[in-house]
């Protein structure tokens, strides 16, 4: 399996922790740049390759990784101009070797199965009319939360496909958006749509191809902002299980 990692993020609201010295995915939690766990974490579920997609601070990102995983089989997809996570998607896209890939975000951390995740795909793109075409198979790992209010709560179906998504204020639990998508590398979207677009808006929300939602719980945190990167410090602490030293 391959990976994409978003990390050309400006980070802005993060600014008060990174004073926009070092990009927001090496932020440090508990002694290492948080991206690293991220690809430790991958790796321990079988992703082989990754593709980062990196624009401000890219030098930075590319640095950390080559130095810290010296054998990791990387590729780094530079952004020239900041292209939203749609166009960063597409552009690394075409260092994808395979016929699909997986897509993380590099702020935020998801515990879920990667197995279970790809099964669950496998078998709803094998059985949709649509998706029998290889070219539109997209799916995304949706993770229950106990408080939606300051996320944008997941409408799914019966039939497990995302229907929409509410706009932030709904209150108690639900799912969310996690970051986390797998999807051909020829999708019909990723090639209709040119230079800098938000894949949330312009992919997710287009119903013109399903989306099938994995729903799944798990530890589920970013490190958006400085009250979530200070929150983050315990909860990697707390469940070291799941965040292997880098080094």
């Amino acid at each position: 399996m391959e990976a994409i990692l978003l990390a050309g993020g400006l980070g802005t609201r993060l600014h008060k922790v990174t004073g926009d010295r070092y990009p927001k995915s090496l932020a440090e939690v508990n002694g290492h740049p948080f991206i690293h766990y991220i690809v430790k974490y991958l790796q321990s579920m079988g992703v082989k390759r990754f593709v980062f997609a990196v624009s401000h601070h890219a030098e930075m990102i590319v640095e950390s990784i080559n130095s810290t995983f010296p054998s990791l089989d990387v590729e780094f997809s530079f952004e020239n101009e900041p292209l939203g996570t749609g166009g960063a998607i597409k552009q690394a896209m075409t260092h994808i070797q395979g016929e699909c890939a997986l897509v993380v975000n590099s702020d935020s951390f998801m515990e879920f199965s990667l197995e279970s995740f790809i099964g669950f795909a496998q078998n709803y793109f094998a059985n949709s009319a649509v998706t029998r075409n290889q070219e539109a198979q997209l799916a995304i790992v949706c993770t229950k939360v106990d408080d939606i209010s300051r996320f944008g709560a997941a409408d799914i179906s019966d039939e497990e496909v995302l229907k929409q998504f509410f706009e932030k204020g709904r209150t108690g639990s639900g799912y969310i958006n996690s970051g986390i998508y797998l999807i051909n590398k020829e999708h019909p979207l990723l090639n209709k749509l040119c230079g800098k677009f938000s894949f949330e808006n312009e992919v997710l929300a287009n119903s013109e191809y399903p989306v099938f939602a994995y729903k799944n719980s798990g530890l589920f945190f970013d490190i958006g902002t400085p009250d979530d990167f200070a929150g983050a410090q315990a909860l990697v602490e707390n469940h070291g299980h799941l965040f292997l030293a880098s080094d």
